[in-house]
């Protein structure tokens, strides 16, 4: 398995995960565009594979500064992929380490790009793709910061809205016992 490319994970495993820990992201099955379940990338960690998922720009994702709409920066829990044209920078989504997954290597599916049919969601998809090849070094520290934290149940506010990461690694690992 290739580190950071562009997974999807099966919607039993996310429909299994959301029956114990509701706050994990759902699939969205009602309502998916491009076919699109969440998408995101993988790292390993603690011996799993952490899904890592990704997330379109909020409003929250900006700040007013001097009157103007910017871009706020990112912090350990979200990573702001920017994308630079022309001296302009514009947000192309988020990864969302505070609600990274580990998830069993059967159920992650590989993105197939190649195959997308909406050339401007494609072109989105590649151009996340990029930054996070380009960061991969950041998403992992972030990671494992994040992770090394909630472990130690750190006061910090943003660990307390993480999700509890080793209790997501014993269900996992229940997960793969009854496959």
């Amino acid at each position: 398995m290739d580190n950071f490319k562009i997974y999807s994970v099966t919607d039993e495993y996310i429909d299994y995960l959301r029956i114990i820990e509701p706050n994990v992201y759902s699939n969205k099955v009602e309502n998916r565009i491009h076919t699109r379940k969440y998408i995101g990338t993988v790292l390993e960690m603690n011996g799993y594979k952490y899904f890592v998922p990704m997330s379109s720009p909020k409003d929250t994702d900006y700040q007013m500064a001097g009157g103007n709409r910017v871009i706020r920066k990112s912090i350990v829990p979200i990573i702001r992929m920017i994308e630079k044209n022309n001296g302009v920078r514009e947000l192309k989504g988020t990864l969302r380490i505070s609600h990274m997954i580990p998830v069993p290597e059967s159920e992650l599916i590989l993105y197939d790009l190649e195959n997308e049919e909406d050339k401007d969601y494609k072109a989105l998809v590649q151009a996340e793709a990029i930054f996070i090849r380009k960061n991969a070094s950041k998403i992992t520290n972030n990671a494992r910061l994040l992770y090394k934290q909630k472990a130690a149940n750190e006061e910090v506010g943003y660990v307390k809205t993480a999700l509890d990461f080793k209790k997501l690694e014993e269900i996992c690992k229940d997960y793969e016992k009854n496959l």
